[in-house]
C-alpha cells in the first residue's frame, strides 16, 4: 500500500513536534510528510528542520489528494486549522507515536494526535483533532471530547468525562469521575477534584475558579 502524503498545518513548536512523530514512523511506511503550512507567506519555500514550508492555507486547495493533520497547540487554533482545510476538501489522519501505550479497547477519532510516552488504558473515547501531548496518562472508562489539548504530563484518572474544547494545562491532575465542561481550562500544576462547569478557567490544588481581576 502506497504511503500516505500529508501535510501539517502550522509551522511553530507544535508542528515540528507533530513532524517528529512521521519522523519515528517512517519505517512504517505509512506515511509521507509532504511539510507545513503556514500563515506567513514569507516562509513559503523555507526548510523547517527537514522538511519544506509549502505555502499558506491559500495553497490547500493546489495540494493534490490534501491529507492534512493539525499543528497548533490551542484549542481554538487548532478549530480554525480545521475548518480551512475540510473547506479545501482535505481528509486527516491519526497519529499516534510508536511509544504510545494503548489497549485496543480505546477508539481516537479522526486527526487526534497522541505524542511520545504517553499512556492510555482501556475503555476510553477520545473524539476528533484532540491532542495528547507527551507523557500523559488517561485512566480506564473516560471519555474526551472534540480539539480538546492534553498539554504534557496530564494525567486522568479512571471514569472522567472531559467535554468538546477543553484545555488543560501541563502537569494538571484529575481525580476519578469528574467531569470537566465544553470550553474550560484547567491550569497548570492544578489538581481537579469536582466537577468544573463549562467555560470556567480552574486553577490550584485543589482547583478553584480564577477570580476576576
Amino acid at each position: 500500500m502506497k504511503p500516505r502524503k500529508v501535510v501539517i498545518l502550522g509551522a511553530g513548536g507544535v508542528a515540528r513536534e507533530v513532524a517528529d512523530i512521521f519522523r519515528d514512523l517512517a519505517d512504517t511506511g505509512a506515511y509521507d510528510l509532504v511539510g507545513f503550512i503556514d500563515r506567513d507567506s514569507s516562509h513559503k519555500g523555507e526548510l523547517l528542520n527537514d522538511s519544506v514550508v509549502l505555502g499558506t492555507f491559500e495553497d490547500l486547495g493546489s495540494v493534490p489528494d490534501l491529507c492534512a493533520i493539525l499543528g497548533a497547540g490551542e484549542v481554538a487554533s487548532r478549530k480554525a486549522q480545521e475548518a480551512e482545510a475540510r473547506a479545501a476538501g482535505a481528509t486527516f489522519v491519526t497519529l499516534l507515536h510508536p511509544s504510545v501505550v494503548s489497549s485496543p479497547f480505546v477508539t481516537y477519532g479522526e486527526g487526534t494526535v497522541v505524542c511520545a510516552g504517553a499512556i492510555l488504558t482501556n475503555n476510553i473515547q477520545v473524539g476528533r483533532h484532540v491532542l495528547i501531548n507527551l507523557d500523559v496518562t488517561v485512566g480506564h472508562d473516560c471519555s474526551i471530547g472534540d480539539f480538546c489539548v492534553l498539554a504534557p504530563s496530564v494525567n486522568v484518572s479512571g471514569r472522567c468525562t472531559i467535554e468538546d474544547e477543553v484545555y488543560i494545562g501541563t502537569g494538571a491532575i484529575l481525580i476519578p469521575k469528574v467531569r470537566i465542561g465544553k470550553g474550560a481550562v484547567v491550569g497548570a500544576g492544578a489538581v481537579v477534584t469536582k466537577d468544573v462547569a463549562p467555560g470556567v478557567t480552574v486553577v490550584g490544588a485543589p482547583a478553584r475558579p480564577l477570580e476576576p481581576r
